[in-house]
C-alpha cells in the first residue's frame, strides 16, 4: 500500500477541481502517494482539498520534503511573509 508523502510546489501546479480547475501556487505543500509511477492523474489533498493532478506535474514541479521539519519551516516561513 503507498504512503502519503508531503511535496513543496516549485513551480505552479494545474489541478483538477470537480469541474473545473485550481493552480496550486509555488511554496504550497500537497499531499500525495509515494507511488507515482503510472501516468495519469493522480489524488493530491492540497489544504483541506482533494483534487487531482497529473503524475508528471507532481514529479516534476513538486519535491518531497522531510516532513515534519521543513513542513513546519515552510509554514512559519509563509505566516511571516
Amino acid at each position: 500500500m503507498p504512503a502519503v508523502v508531503h511535496r513543496r510546489v516549485i513551480s505552479p501546479v494545474l489541478a483538477v477541481k470537480g469541474r473545473g480547475f485550481e493552480t496550486i501556487p509555488i511554496g504550497s505543500i500537497i499531499e500525495t502517494s509515494d507511488d507515482l509511477r503510472e501516468p495519469g492523474l493522480n489524488s493530491i489533498r492540497f489544504g483541506t482539498e482533494e483534487l487531482f493532478a497529473f503524475t508528471r506535474d507532481i514529479e516534476e514541479r513538486s519535491q518531497q520534503i522531510d516532513q515534519p521539519q521543513e513542513m513546519v519551516r515552510s509554514l512559519v516561513g509563509n505566516i511571516e511573509s
